[in-house]
C-alpha cells in the first residue's frame, strides 16, 4: 500500500483581513459568494496579497489540482493500492476517497473544494468522496496512518534513485509506504522535520513542482508491486 500526503498544501479560504480588497470583492461577487467563502487564489487575487504574510507562498490551490489529478488517475489507485491525503498550512486535512474523480475545470475544482470547506463532507455524508477534519497537524497525520516507512521528498534530502530505493524497501519488507511531498511552490517545510520519523530524500537538486515528484513515486512504485 502506498499513502501520498500532500502537506502543508496552500490551500485556504479569503483570510478576513483581505475581505475588503476591491480585486477580492470584484471576484467574490463574479463567483457569487462572499469574499471569505472563496478560496485564496494568487491568479486572481495576487494585487491583494502583496503585504500578505508569506503572500508569494499562499494562495496556490492549483498545486493541490494538478496533484490530485495525477494521484487519482494513476495505475497504483486503479490496482486499489493508494490513499491520499491533503494537509494543509493551517493544519486542515483532507480524505480523498479512492474513487473520487477530480474534475479538470480548475473552476469547478475551486467550487467542489470551497463547498467542501463549507460543509465539510462532499458530496454528503452518505457517500463521502473528500471530507475535512480540522486541527490536525502534520504529525498526527503521518502517526494514524501507521506506514511500514515513512518517506519525505525535499531537494535537501539525501540523494536517491527511486528505482533502487523503493526495490532497498521491498527486501526490507516495509509493504506501506507514506510518502510526503510539500504542497507549496517554493521554500521548505514549515513542520520541523527533525521531529517527525521520517527519511528526507531528494530525487533532483533543484525543487520540483509536487505533481511531478507524484508522478516519479507512482510510477515506480506501481513498478516495484506489479
Amino acid at each position: 500500500m502506498l499513502t501520498l500526503v500532500l502537506a502543508e498544501a496552500e490551500v485556504e479560504l479569503v483570510p478576513a483581513e483581505l475581505g475588503y480588497h476591491p480585486v477580492v470583492i470584484a471576484h467574490a461577487r463574479q463567483r457569487r459568494k462572499q469574499p471569505t467563502q472563496i478560496l485564496l487564489d494568487s491568479n486572481y487575487h495576487h494585487a491583494a496579497m502583496n503585504n500578505l504574510p508569506e503572500g508569494r507562498r499562499r494562495g496556490r490551490p492549483d498545486i493541490t489540482h494538478l496533484f490530485l489529478l495525477t494521484a487519482l488517475e494513476s495505475i497504483v489507485n486503479k490496482r486499489g493500492q493508494l490513499n491520499v491525503i491533503v494537509h494543509t498550512r493551517n493544519d486542515l486535512v483532507i480524505t480523498v476517497s479512492p474513487e473520487t474523480r477530480i474534475m479538470r475545470n480548475y473552476e469547478r475544482f475551486l467550487g467542489l473544494i470551497e463547498k467542501l470547506f463549507e460543509k465539510h463532507v462532499v458530496p454528503d455524508e452518505k457517500q463521502p468522496l473528500l471530507s475535512l477534519q480540522q486541527n490536525k497537524p502534520l504529525k498526527q497525520v503521518i502517526e494514524q496512518v501507521q506506514a511500514d516507512e515513512v518517506i519525505t521528498f525535499s531537494k535537501d534530502g539525501t540523494s536517491v534513485s527511486l528505482p533502487d530505493y523503493f526495490e532497498e524497501l521491498k527486501k526490507r519488507k516495509k509493504r506501506h509506504l507514506l510518502c510526503i511531498i510539500g504542497g507549496f511552490p517554493s521554500g521548505t517545510f514549515h513542520n520541523d522535520l527533525k521531529t517527525i520519523p521520517t527519511n528526507v530524500v531528494s530525487l533532483y537538486p533543484d525543487m520540483l513542482p509536487a505533481w511531478t515528484v507524484a508522478s516519479e513515486i507512482l510510477v515506480n512504485y506501481g513498478n516495484l508491486s506489479r
